[in-house]
């Protein structure tokens, strides 16, 4: 059988940086996959992005997961941008892996909307004998981003119990529990604060500062139905799980967070964007000028290092990498993409990877189908922050759109990919060093 995915109308768009800046969704019998607008030929032509046959290297060991009781989601899922697994360092030697646990139906609404309510199986793996640890089963509330990591190894868990953190025994306790209809979560490079969003009709927000602005910086989504005055921005202090002040936003999508403040980039005129860092306590400080030809996005790659995608005069695509007082690191060019690609950061900052959805051929302008069949694979790339020097490449089977298949150890030295069958665990070089105005 032969799978069509349907698009709509309007274009999903989503940034470079996977920073979501649409979420007008239409299913039709299938999933919608978005699409960066205006960059899609007249014909349909080779993707650019070269598909890599088999890694830079081979693997330094690999666990295998069929024994843990995973079983691969189905190619139904393609597009759908659901959280299905998990893989996660809690330190050097030991693994966090969480996927489905089987038995657990989903059912359908009037509305024609899934009740995702499901149960999780977690498992802790000693590295490199793959060997349990620990394991439990977590049941969530629905199928969007559900763990995010900490230092130490711990993390913090979405379930039905709201926020809780966990440590390498799986054991839980409660941080916070949000209120209205999750939308997604941050955590600032350092760990200190989380920033959370809703859709809250109920929210109580607080007043702003003096001189700061009355709502976040952020874009309006295109073809976005939810009221802006309704979405509410969180941010809480993770070692108390107090929550420091509660924002009115003007979309669904968050900023980027240090330990300091939120990022704003905002177009001035032309070719011209300015970054700003807005601190929690209202001041603005600005960062620096950016040159793009496209809409711009950024975060923070660590406290003081920042990632920014935009467009050269040609307007091809371009990942730039620079400090918080504006220094330039690094810049390279980029395929201009059709599905947006995914990011995962070393808890050091000092290397990350870029994960890539590659086709065998780009839709037509104006198409309104993909068929599942152009769908290549895809693939993992590991660079150094210091230089942006690739480290690793690596191709991944089955394709998971919402990421969640790779990760980076703490001090970057280790990565391990969810790959046909196996946990796959690449031990790295050291990470070229980064500045010291970088690492302090």
């Amino acid at each position: 059988m032969v799978l069509m995915i349907a698009w709509p109308r309007i274009f999903l768009v989503r940034t470079l940086l996977a920073l979501t800046l649409a979420s007008a969704v239409v299913a039709v019998r299938a999933q919608s996959i978005p699409m960066l607008p205006g960059y899609l030929p007249e014909k349909k032509h080779k993707i650019k992005d070269k598909f890599p046959e088999r890694p830079s290297q081979q693997p330094s060991f690999t666990i295998p997961v069929r024994p843990l009781g995973y079983a691969p989601p189905g190619f139904t899922y393609l597009g759908r941008g659901y959280s299905l697994v998990n893989l996660s360092f809690l330190d050097e030697n030991r693994l966090l892996f969480s996927f489905r646990a089987p038995g657990l139906l989903q059912r359908e609404t009037s509305e024609n909307e899934l009740e995702h309510q499901r149960q999780m199986r977690a498992v802790v793996l000693k590295l490199p004998e793959g060997t349990k640890e620990s394991e439990t089963l977590w049941t969530l509330s629905d199928l969007k981003p559900y763990l995010w990591m900490l230092k130490d190894g711990h993390f913090l868990l979405r379930d039905l119990n709201g926020i809780e953190e966990g440590d390498a025994r799986l054991q839980m306790k409660p941080l916070f529990r949000p209120t209205g209809q999750f939308v997604s979560m941050h955590i600032d490079p350092g760990g200190k604060f989380l920033l959370e969003s809703s859709i809250d009709p109920q929210a109580h927000f607080d007043p702003d500062p003096p001189g700061a602005r009355k709502v976040l910086p952020l874009k309006p989504q295109i073809g976005e139905n939810t009221d802006p005055m309704n979405v509410a921005a969180r941010l809480v202090e993770i070692d108390s799980g107090q929550v420091r002040h509660t924002k009115r936003v003007g979309s669904t999508a968050q900023p980027s967070i240090n330990s300091q403040g939120y990022l704003e980039i905002a177009h001035e005129k032309l070719d011209q964007w300015s970054l700003k860092l807005n601190l929690f306590e209202g001041e603005s400080k600005a960062i620096g000028h950016v040159e793009s030809t496209c809409l711009t996005s950024s975060f923070f790659l660590s406290e003081h290092e920042i990632l920014v995608a935009g467009c050269d005069p040609d307007h091809r695509w371009k990942l730039t990498a620079a400090t918080t007082d504006w220094r330039q690191l690094w810049e390279f060019p980029l395929p201009n993409l059709v599905v947006p690609p995914l990011f995962e950061i070393a808890a050091n900052g000092s290397r990350f990877a870029r994960e890539t959805i590659a086709l065998k051929q780009a839709p037509q302008a104006g198409s309104e189908t993909l068929w599942v069949k152009d769908v290549r694979g895809q693939v993992v790339r590991v660079f150094d922050a210091a230089d942006g020097q690739l480290v690793l490449e690596q191709p991944v089977d089955p394709v998971l759109d919402a990421g969640g298949n790779m990760a980076i150890s703490p001090s970057g030295r280790r990565v391990a990919v969810l790959n046909a069958g196996a946990i796959e665990v690449f031990d790295l070089p050291a990470p070229a060093p980064l500045p010291d105005d970088v690492t302090h």
